[in-house]
């Protein structure tokens, strides 16, 4: 994408609850301090010529002083957000990173592995890469080994989506 085309994918992030009136990606993964290894924001990129909703869970006024319990009530809006927008959401995407520990983002794999939405990547090194390969095979889900092939993939289901909403 050049410079001066314009952006055409929304990006939406918690608390906001937007309406989504168009093919959309939700982004499930590893939240890592380092913003040249934030995932979300190269995929979100790679993505922006599409006319398409990003739903990005990672909340940018995310506290460390946050209670992770349901009587928290930025805590309970936060998983609420997540849960409601995977059901809104045309895909479902899935990165887990080598070197990070995501038991949250397993539980959602195992929560929509059988909706027929999820785009998984899991790079070698990821440490309970056994466990996803399984629940890929289980449900047919294509196993993705790089971020590059996970952007390839789900650019490839939303612009068929794309293709289905004209």
């Amino acid at each position: 994408m050049s410079l001066s085309e314009p952006t055409k994918a929304i990006v939406y992030k918690p608390p906001v609850r937007p309406e989504v009136d168009r093919p959309s990606v939700i982004l499930y993964g590893a939240i890592q301090s380092n913003p040249t290894q934030d995932w979300q924001t190269s995929l979100a990129a790679s993505l922006s010529d599409l006319p398409i909703a990003i739903l990005n869970p990672r909340r940018d006024d995310w506290d460390s002083s946050w209670v992770e319990d349901i009587a928290f009530p930025k805590f309970k809006e936060q998983v609420e957000w997540e849960m409601d927008y995977a059901q809104v959401a045309d895909v479902i995407v899935f990165y887990f990173a080598p070197g990070t520990l995501t038991p949250i983002t397993l539980l959602e794999l195992g929560m929509y592995a059988g909706t027929g939405k999820a785009i998984v990547c899991c790079p070698e090194g990821f440490y309970k890469r056994g466990n996803v390969q399984i629940v890929c095979s289980r449900y047919g889900i294509d196993l993705l080994g790089t971020l590059d092939e996970l952007k390839e993939k789900v650019r490839a289901r939303l612009t068929t989506k794309l293709g289905q909403a004209e």
